[in-house]
């Protein structure tokens, strides 16, 4: 089934751009993530069928524990909860830079957007999932990470674990 987010993004099934889930995971988790993290930073897809593709949520993990979850109906009741979502709106009228909960379309269209562009844009990228896949990316070094170091407190606060993580990992700001 092909759906298209309010962007015009066309998806193949359950937020599937490039390949299969599992290919997506160990790109992820093996292809990209750095050495220092790997076994600490998962990610998971979790498939409700009772609800159709609107209740399929992806997330990442830091040993063990949720950092951060995408779905869409998982956005709905977060930001219904925290009263930034009128009745009849849909996450994706709230601006971005205004929330902090996502569907899983903009995890994957960030995903797709973070695979085809460079390293240092996705680092600097003003999307903070596109930003989560490049702070645990092996292709950032330690010089970058000093200078991302004045960032920190910028980041939202899921976001600001990964961050954290990488640098305790990499003995930076000890």
């Amino acid at each position: 089934m092909e759906a298209i987010n309010p962007h015009g993004s066309k998806h193949h099934g359950e937020g599937k751009i490039e390949g299969s889930w599992m290919g997506m995971k160990k790109l992820l988790e093996q292809d990209l993530l750095c050495s220092a993290l790997r076994g600490r930073v998962s990610y998971h897809l979790t498939r409700y069928s009772k609800f159709g593709s609107s209740g399929s949520c992806a997330s990442v993990s830091l040993d063990g524990q949720p950092v951060k979850k995408f779905g869409f109906l998982y956005a709905i009741a977060q930001l219904s909860r925290k009263g930034l979502l009128a009745a009849g709106q849909y996450p994706w009228d709230v601006p971005m830079e205004a929330r902090d909960e996502y569907e899983l379309w903009e995890f994957t269209d960030a995903l797709k957007t973070f695979r085809n562009q460079p390293i240092t844009a996705s680092v600097r990228s003003g999307n903070p999932i596109i930003r989560m896949f490049a702070i645990v990316d092996r292709r950032v070094g330690k010089r970058t990470l000093v200078k991302l170091q004045e960032s920190l407190s910028d980041q939202p606060e899921w976001l600001r674990k990964l961050y954290v993580a990488r640098m305790a990992a990499e003995g930076i700001g000890e």
